[in-house]
């Protein structure tokens, strides 16, 4: 074999190329285990085959000595080991097609074709010269290739169960240039819109980047699902509804009442719906991130750490802060957290909780789509809390999980506690979706936790009932439309109880934390739309501002929440503010809500679906229904640009405008954020950063209270408290003065 050729140095230590490409051939064979689908999907009975030998060519080019001697010294060898390696297609004994999609797998799994092409291409006279000159330095490492070669049919055994054998290379003029030979067709193809988008290129694409990142990331095999999950959630007897989900094959929706059972329900289906070898990964997709956070959590302690994954825009903060103990070193902690953190990115554990946007933003090229998208074959799809999106960001997950069941084999479950008729019709039409489970209606008549009362004027008319429950002992929540309105409101009752907290989108990071993990201590709770999802909080009584039926009934579902209380009532002013428009642009909607529930005081379950109903019989309509035919079109056009080896750049700035966030920090934390970045303590000035909308953002800018200082984020000239958050109508007076 001569000497030792090195895949991989670091200060954690080295790794030869037959170590790490065994490494890889193990995380292969766990792969093929998991997703026995892909053999179908692809059409190809050979594909893991062709997948095997992917993997196992992928390093060779690093035998150059150029590369050895950067791995040994760390002086840079200028040149792309992957465009080298891929030349080894000359020993596969297969149609040209195939061996142009394994050498195009093996040239992009760290760049794409165009990044490649712009500095590496060999279809001019410098590149061509170069690549023969970095070739040539393979030649004083060729035995151990040859002897790696001759491994071929020992580990097809193992890792593929049948022997399969390659030809031999005697001398480097065997080898392939793969980048003229499969990159130049490939690219032509692309640019005259006659490519074909087959799904062998984007799984091997997908596969072997899953194989190389596991493998370097000390990974031997990506971890199954629960094998047994009803020995998980041990309860003396079933819901009926959730004893439907666990004996449903294929995609359903479910719709139960908030505390009814409706997490294990999905995660029974989930079971249920499992391959034999328990390989197919489930996505738990909520709309907001607290409610993330709180279902990893819960799912982490059912589950164990080791199977649950966590993203969002902000996971890798959560995960940081996770980690952080009074004292500890902040590099030793981000180095816990960071690992972490990047194997929730990739194909490892079995159960990820994320937003739609991270499922989303794979169709729309984002870097490493064929590895995601391949992760998704076969994939669970659990949406819960699918009535809290827009008409656009619906349209946006219909086409993504149709997509996902018509060419990849996904099943999905939507669940809600309040699902109108015509969104019910329209997922089971656009999904082809044939069964509903819901308790039955008998059952839901009985179930009644909330006495709803309108009362007359607004929140500050009433704050005298208000301050009259809270020196009673009650729990109260209070919930407006706008922070600007909960920041008056909390301030008006906040001198009433030492137990009180304000939660909404404008606190930093670092206070909304703090603020989250006191909730369950609070007598008083002030909030916005941030208290509606999947917090665990459980009030005696709620005064709200007026919403559509089914945010009221998200705010209702955080009083008397297992219903132990008997009837709680639930208050709902019959003013707002002259903000409300803005934040529901669809008016006739809230007033269809205070109307319908005016005409009744106790709530059953049975009756809050009846009146959902009647408030969305219309469906979307006007604005909301152009919006939604919009971005379905969008998507299908998307989708059509998608291919794999060719991150699209037009596409990925598309996926970004889909966002109405900025992020700032407000000026008192300026200096404590710059010094932490100075410092390359990036986690902990994140913990300053706040959100605000483009239109604010816009506002204030023409105010001259954002100043850009050359960072990631701007800063706000508004005046901030730690426990009220930022307040946008009281700015800085000595903006931008020494």
């Amino acid at each position: 074999m001569g000497k030792k050729i090195l895949a991989k140095s670091s200060e954690y230590g080295e790794e030869t190329l037959i170590q790490h490409t065994r490494n890889a051939l193990l995380v292969f064979k766990s792969l093929k285990d998991a997703y026995p689908e892909v053999v179908e999907i692809c059409d190809d009975e050979k594909f893991y085959e062709y997948l095997f030998v992917t993997v196992f060519l992928h390093d060779f080019g690093k035998a150059a000595e150029g590369f050895q001697k950067m791995l040994k010294e760390g002086n840079p060898w200028g040149y792309r080991h992957e465009i080298i390696s891929a030349g080894f297609i000359s020993c596969l004994p297969y149609s040209e097609d195939v061996k142009k999609d394994i050498a195009l797998a093996i040239i992009t799994h760290h760049k794409d074709l165009y990044e490649l092409q712009e500095s590496y291409s060999t279809l001019t006279t410098p590149g061509k010269d170069n690549y023969i000159k970095k070739l040539k330095e393979l030649e004083g490492n060729i035995k151990y290739l040859q002897f790696m070669i001759d491994k071929v049919p020992e580990w097809s055994k193992e890792f593929l169960e049948y022997e399969i054998r390659l030809k031999q290379i005697q001398s480097i003029e065997e080898i392939e240039d793969a980048f003229h030979f499969a990159v130049k067709e490939y690219l032509n193809a692309y640019e005259d819109k006659k490519i074909k988008n087959d799904k062998r290129k984007l799984f091997l694409g997908g596969f072997l980047t899953a194989c190389d990142h596991l493998s370097s990331a000390s990974q031997e095999e990506i971890v199954k699902a629960i094998s047994d999950m009803k020995n998980i959630f041990k309860f003396e007897s079933y819901k009926d509804m959730q004893l439907k989900a666990m004996n449903t094959k294929g995609s359903a929706i479910l719709i139960a009442p908030t505390g009814y059972g409706k997490t294990e329900a999905s995660l029974l289906w989930s079971d249920f719906n499992q391959n034999e070898s328990k390989g197919k990964r489930v996505f738990y997709l909520l709309p907001y991130t607290a409610s993330i956070n709180a279902m990893y959590n819960r799912l982490k302690n059912s589950f164990g750490d080791e199977k649950v994954a966590l993203l969002h825009g902000k996971a890798l903060y959560f995960l940081y802060k996770e980690f952080t103990k009074s004292g500890e070193d902040y590099f030793d902690v981000v180095n816990m957290a960071r690992p972490k953190y990047d194997l929730s990115k990739k194909i490892f554990k079995p159960y990820k909780v994320l937003t739609p946007f991270q499922i989303l933003k794979y169709f729309f090229g984002v870097t490493g789509f064929e590895q995601h998208i391949g992760e998704m074959t076969g994939g669970l799809f659990i949406v819960d809390e699918v009535h809290s999106y827009d008409p656009h960001t619906t349209a946006l997950i219909i086409e993504t999980l149709k997509y996902l069941k018509e060419n990849y084999k996904a099943e999905v479950l939507i669940m809600s506690a309040t699902l109108p008729i015509f969104l019910k019709e329209l997922f089971m039409k656009e999904l082809n979706i044939n069964c509903l489970i819901e308790p039955c209606r008998e059952e839901l008549k009985n179930i009644a936790r909330h006495r709803v009362s309108i009362i007359d004027g607004d929140v500050f008319s009433n704050i005298g009932k208000i301050i009259k429950d809270i020196k009673e002992n009650k729990k109260v929540l209070v919930v407006c439309n706008t922070v600007d309105r909960a920041q008056k409101v909390y301030n008006e009752l906040k001198d009433y109880t030492n137990e009180k907290a304000l939660l909404h989108s404008r606190f930093i990071l670092k206070d909304r934390e703090r603020i989250e993990k006191s909730l369950d201590k609070v007598q008083l709770l002030v909030g916005t739309q941030a208290i509606e999802v999947s917090l665990d909080i459980d009030f005696d009584v709620l005064y709200t501002e007026s919403a559509p039926i089914d945010a009221l009934i998200q705010r209702f579902g955080r009083v008397n929440r297992k219903g132990y209380k008997g009837i709680s009532p639930v208050y709902i002013f019959s003013q707002g503010s002259c903000e409300d428009k803005f934040v529901y642009k669809n008016q006739k909607v809230v007033s269809k809500t205070l109307e319908l529930l005016s005409k009744y005081d106790m709530l059953s379950e049975d009756l809050i679906q009846n009146l959902v109903n009647e408030v969305y019989k219309d469906g979307y309509i006007d604005k909301d229904y152009e919006e939604f035919l919009k971005a379905k079109d969008s998507f299908r056009n998307v989708v059509s640009q998608l291919y794999p080896f060719i991150e699209n750049k037009y596409l990925k700035e598309e996926f970004y405008e889909l966002f109405d966030n900025r992020e700032v920090v407000p000026y008192i934390f300026e200096e404590e954020y710059i010094n932490k970045i100075k410092n390359k303590e990036y986690f902990e000035a994140a913990g300053y950063v706040v959100g605000i909308s483009q239109g604010r953002y816009i506002a204030l800018k023409k105010q001259g209270l954002i100043e850009d200082k050359g960072y990631d984020v701007d800063f706000v000239y508004c005046e901030y408290d730690k426990d009220l958050g930022l307040l946008i109508d009281k700015p800085y007076d000595n903006v931008f003065t020494t």
